[in-house]
């Protein structure tokens, strides 16, 4: 009878933990689940995929006027990676070379100023920066090149020598991957056949080595068809066409996915003999295609961007650039008044978790959570844990040695990467479409 009562009592306290927990206690089913770490199983260090589409200067929503400067939140999400596209009125070729008839090799005929002033600005962030050679979303679009294709590749060799050779009172960086063009797989972007972009591709990514024979130069920047990638990376191939990155696209509701087109996309790259390079995944997200757009901030997108960075990190990815990391609209981080939004919270318990840290094997049980676990210098444990699901979970930790929760951190519809009383020695509840960062210490004396 003691011993029944015990377990009462244990149930009961579970029951009130959870009713603190606000997001679960309004209602609905709760599973269980079992996650197990093994900090004595050491993965080495966390794959930091802490990428964004464009930089700090950030427009208000649709306003192609960049009148935020997002600096100091970009700084403490530590992001390594930016890539340029649908910049608007900066990183267009006929925004850059406005004038189809003027000379290649003037200075006078290139208009750098706007994009200078977003590469500054993202130089100051980023460790690396993509910048695509092409046009961005537009209506109607803009899906071929506004010069001959010879005159183009003098025009790509300028541009380039003007960001790396210090050419037209330029830089000299020496981080940035060019990329050729973007999703010629569609409409939107490629009107044209497969094998003219393939033709494209050859001759710009000549003139980029031309430029620069040290820089690194990849494509083509899919958006979904696999097929296309194959017939391109043969053309590459037998050709002998500089490509020093694999590039494509990826957008779903289920992290799963995201994961799956990695493995396919390495699986074409290798089969075509390119498995030293790396796989560059530079716009993902969550799909969503009808308003408000502000969901993009939202929990939901948070758990689903959550989800997907720790499931990459056993994925054959070595580069990801969320779409996108300002304000804008469709996709972005902060809201047009420049506020951050769940998701921003959500990379910032990614970035606790990765930085500083080993990684250690961590699994789970019973319900779909995405979970990560690394193991602190001083000794700490630190877990990521994602609920992209729709049902709040129950689930108990299982450690290979002694640790207590000290603290747990939530990311949902009403934390933002805030304490909460979530546990109950180690047994815990997340709610649905929330992340959670649990902070466990060893008992004192070991």
């Amino acid at each position: 009878m003691k011993r029944l009562a015990l377990a009462g009592l244990a149930a009961l306290i579970v029951i009130l933990a959870l009713l603190a927990y606000r997001e679960v206690r309004r209602g609905g089913e709760v599973v269980e689940a079992r996650i197990t770490v093994n900090t004595s199983k050491l993965l080495g260090r966390f794959k930091d995929l802490r990428g964004v589409n464009c930089g700090p200067l950030s427009p208000r929503g649709w306003n192609t006027t960049r009148s935020l400067n997002l600096t100091d939140y970009y700084v403490e999400l530590g992001i390594r990676v930016i890539r340029f596209h649908d910049l608007h009125m900066a990183d267009d070729l006929d925004i850059i070379f406005p004038n189809p008839d003027a000379d290649p090799c003037s200075p006078a005929s290139y208009s750098f100023s706007a994009l200078d002033k977003n590469v500054e600005a993202a130089q100051r962030v980023a460790k690396v920066i993509i910048l695509r050679i092409g046009f961005d979303w537009h209506d109607p679009p803009k899906n071929r090149p506004h010069v001959s294709l010879d005159k183009l590749a003098s025009v790509v060799e300028h541009i380039v020598l003007h960001y790396v050779r210090g050419w037209a009172n330029g830089y000299r960086y020496h981080n940035i991957l060019w990329e050729i063009w973007n999703e010629p797989d569609i409409d939107r972007f490629w009107a044209l056949s497969a094998q003219e972009y393939f033709r494209l591709y050859e001759t710009l990514a000549r003139a980029v080595k031309r430029a620069d024979p040290e820089a690194m130069v990849g494509g083509p920047t899919i958006a979904y068809n696999l097929t296309f990638l194959e017939e391109f990376l043969n053309y590459t191939k037998s050709r002998g066409v500089p490509l020093d990155f694999v590039s494509w696209h990826a957008y779903s509701t289920n992290p799963r996915d995201i994961v799956e087109r990695a493995r396919r996309v390495r699986e074409i790259m290798v089969k075509y003999g390119y498995e030293e390079l790396p796989s560059v995944l530079d716009e993902w997200n969550y799909w969503w295609n009808k308003e408000p757009w502000d969901f993009f901030r939202g929990p939901t997108v948070a758990a689903f961007q959550t989800s997907t960075l720790i499931w990459l990190q056993d994925a054959p990815v070595d580069i990801a650039v969320l779409y996108r990391g300002d304000a804008w609209n469709w996709g972005g981080m902060f809201y047009a008044d420049g506020r951050p939004g769940k998701p921003f919270y959500a990379w910032l318990a990614f970035k606790r978790l990765i930085e500083g840290t080993v990684r250690v094997e961590a699994g789970v049980e019973g319900y779909e959570l995405a979970v990560a676990a690394g193991l602190a210098p001083n000794g700490s444990l630190y877990v990521l844990i994602s609920n992209h699901g729709v049902l709040a979970v129950r689930y108990r930790l299982e450690l290979d040695e002694e640790f207590r929760v000290i603290k747990a951190l939530v990311v949902d519809a009403d934390h933002d990467l805030s304490p909460v009383n979530a546990c109950d020695g180690l047994t815990c509840v997340i709610g649905p479409h929330a992340v959670q960062l649990l902070e466990l210490e060893r008992p004192s004396g070991q």
